[in-house]
């Protein structure tokens, strides 16, 4: 009986849409702030507005807030949480199959 050779098939890129998506409302925010214009804006004002929704930590006025934390987390903790249901569902298995490279959800 002959022996079957194993797959050759080797783990490639993917990238997970709902996990990317969940990071997309606190880039937007953090780069309006980098366009605001004058010494409003800048890269100063983008590193704000991201340690504050990452951390909830407001450098600039000293204060800690929770709702800007929540602001940051909960959009991409759906996404991670939407990408692991379905990867349960084969959703992503089912993306693959199909031939579409890349992506997953």
């Amino acid at each position: 009986m002959a022996k079957r050779k194993g797959s050759r098939r080797h783990k490639s890129f993917t990238l997970p849409l709902a996990v990317v998506a969940g990071f997309a409302p606190t880039a937007i925010f953090a780069l309006q702030g980098a366009k605001l214009p004058g010494a409003q804006g800048g890269i100063e004002e983008a590193a704000h507005r991201l340690t504050m929704r990452m951390t909830g930590y407001e450098w600039k006025g000293n204060l800690w807030s929770g709702a800007e934390l929540m602001k940051g987390w909960l959009p991409m903790l759906a996404g991670f949480f939407t990408h692991k249901l379905a990867n349960k569902m084969g959703i992503n298995r089912a993306i693959s199959g199909a031939g579409i490279p890349f992506i997953r959800i």
